[in-house]
């Protein structure tokens, strides 16, 4: 036997009882040559040589044994191109990649492109022989079946952020094949699983592909608890993670991975039937009910769906605690629903029992810690309602009637909450307001211009200031005057009813007061009047008047144009209207902070109106 440029040269010999070899005197890249043309995979014997003609010897015993199987050698003949590498030639050096950490000596089954399909260790080989024609046949199986896929998971070559924001825009996840440069597994996820057609189709249609080496990025690994590899994270566009694997894994297995996340990332599961049979559930299940009150034309409830409900956290914690509820409130029994649980804003988010009794509402959107906040209350039974009760058996503890306020305000319960705080601070000493925590609740709470309470911060307005700043201190005062100036008009359509004696007197106690801006506080009001009168000639008039003097900013004046389109049917009003918006249109200048596209927008939509009623 002789070793040349590092491949053995093994004479194969049929004749008499001489050992049969299935080695030839190939380099590397004859053997795959070979192996392509006549459809073959390459056994490789990666060892190094023999030192001394003893350990050959040795060598060849062993390996005799298993080549004496006669299945060994007929798999051989029909399946295999084998050759020996020695490891510490150059040819060595330069195969090592191919074997992907496996150490030797050791026989290895590769594809002709390079790619390992299996080792089997020569020292198990001499003691169970029959172990070659095991591994040899799943090697060429995984090689029939790569040969059949031409498709490959798609990587994307962009950052995280960059991925992150892709998926947001194509509302898709993101996988991260979490790797490093020494884990064997994530190198042979790469050549058998990831490069199979199923994977690929899958993968590259339902997500965001990003291969990730996290023995870099050591903040991503503790980010996302990676402990071991290769780990599969599947995130959405808040980069939030959703689902998460790990380990080498077979294909269907690896496609179940991506399959539970998309589920998971549906987010809330919501109950289809009637009201009554989410009734009965939440009674069988002994569980609270979340309802989700909505309308099709609401931002914020889009924005929840969108945003909040499919947050992993948020999603889970539902999933398991309630049986959730969504309804239209302008749909089928949404408008019985609406009546029943007194519904006037939106999105209003309740908790209700099996029996029907509502235990806890929020209105208005929220992220996502504060709305499993909120529904730990529900929970522990620290909601509205429960709070409500505690109230009215007499329950005034100031850490109560706090988190009351706070329940009440998030309930959109504005007028409830105004009774709740004047009780409480009516019953202070005067000066005790002046103390951050009682000041805070009247700044936040207290809106009735004519209470004792109010007044008393009035008068001694200058000494508040001192304590709080005289900014929010003014603006305060402002925002209760300016209320007070917008009470005058109450009801709607044909009940609306106007008390114009009683705002005139008020606009002159206003007049009188010490308070900024109150001219503007008057016109706004005036103004605001005829539009829930349906007066818009007296509401052009207005308008025109403090355009005349130029007071009027750009987000004022736009909006009074949505308010006039909306509500407007005179033509002439609108064409009236119309000319205020393209003055404002020639005079405002190009840039990002410019309301000239706006203004146009009115302007034309004024007119066109006009136009169609003509």
């Amino acid at each position: 036997m002789k070793w040349l440029g590092g491949v053995m040269l093994v004479l194969l010999s049929l004749t008499g009882n001489a050992q049969k070899t299935v080695f030839q005197n190939l380099t590397w890249e004859q053997a795959a040559e070979l192996a392509q043309k006549e459809n073959k995979i390459i056994l490789v014997d990666a060892m190094r040589e023999p030192a001394t003609p003893e350990a050959r010897k040795q060598k060849d015993k062993e390996e005799a044994v298993w080549q004496k199987v006669a299945a060994n050698l007929e798999f051989c003949k029909q399946h295999v191109v084998a050759i020996r590498i020695d490891m510490a030639s150059e040819a060595g050096k330069e195969f090592a990649p191919k074997l992907v950490m496996n150490m030797y000596p050791t026989y290895g089954f590769f594809m002709p492109n390079g790619d390992i399909l299996g080792t089997v260790s020569p020292f198990l080989l001499a003691k169970n022989p029959e172990l070659f024609l095991e591994r040899g046949k799943k090697a060429w199986e995984q090689a029939e079946v790569k040969r059949n896929n031409k498709r490959s998971i798609v990587f994307e070559e962009i950052g995280l952020k960059e991925a992150l924001e892709k998926a947001k825009k194509e509302n898709k996840l993101v996988f991260i094949d979490a790797y490093t440069a020494w884990c064997q597994p994530c190198v042979m996820m790469g050549k058998n699983v990831f490069t199979l057609d199923k994977v690929a189709d899958f993968y590259n249609r339902n997500f965001i592909n990003l291969k990730i080496d996290f023995g870099k990025e050591k903040e991503l690994a503790e980010k996302y608890a990676v402990r071991g590899y290769p780990a599969f994270l599947f995130l959405n566009g808040n980069g939030k993670l959703v689902h998460a694997g790990g380990g080498y894994t077979e294909a269907d297995a690896f496609i179940g991975y991506g399959q539970e996340a998309l589920k998971k990332a549906e987010g809330i599961v919501f109950f289809k039937g009637t009201w009554q049979q989410a009734l009965e559930q939440a009674r069988k299940e002994n569980k609270l009910i979340f309802m989700d009150c909505y309308t099709s034309w609401c931002g914020p409830c889009k924005m929840l769906a969108k945003e909040v409900f499919t947050d992993p956290e948020v999603a889970a914690f539902f999933n398991e605690k309630f049986v959730n509820v969504k309804v239209d409130m302008e749909k089928g029994e949404g408008m019985e629903l609406k009546e029943q649980y007194k519904v006037s804003a939106y999105p209003t988010l309740n908790f209700i029992d099996g029996n029907g009794g509502l235990q806890h509402c929020v209105v208005g959107g929220m992220p996502a810690d504060a709305l499993i906040a909120q529904a730990k209350l529900a929970l522990e039974g620290k909601g509205l309602i429960a709070l409500q009760t505690l109230y009215v058996q007499g329950n005034r503890e100031s850490q109560f009637i706090e988190d009351y306020l706070t329940a009440l305000d998030m309930g959109n319960q504005a007028a409830e909450a105004e009774k709740v705080a004047l009780d409480y601070l009516g019953k202070i000493e005067r000066a005790q307001l002046k103390e951050k925590a009682n000041w805070d609740m009247f700044n936040k709470y207290i809106n009735d211009v004519d209470s004792d309470i109010f007044r008393y911060v009035y008068d001694n307005r200058n000494e508040f200031a001192g304590l709080f700043g005289e900014k929010e201190v003014k603006a305060k005062i402002r925002k209760v005057w300016t209320l007070g100036a917008n009470r005058y008009v109450t009801g709607e359509g044909e009940e609306v009813v106007y008390d114009q004696k009683g705002f005139k007197k008020y606009v002159k106690r206003l007049s009188k007061a010490d308070v900024d801006g109150k001219t503007d506080i008057i016109e706004n009001a005036r103004m605001t009047n005829a539009e829930k009168l349906g007066d818009w000639k007296t509401y052009i008039a207005l308008g025109s008047e403090q355009l005349k003097n130029g007071k009027v900013g750009d987000l004022v004046l736009y909006n009074w144009g949505l308010r006039i389109n909306r509500g407007c049917k005179d033509s002439a009003l609108r064409m009236q209207a119309a000319q205020w918006f393209d003055d404002a249109a020639a005079k405002s200048k190009e840039g990002p902070m410019s309301f000239k596209v706006y203004f146009e927008r009115v302007a034309n939509d004024l007119k066109q109106d006009y136009k169609e009623s003509k």
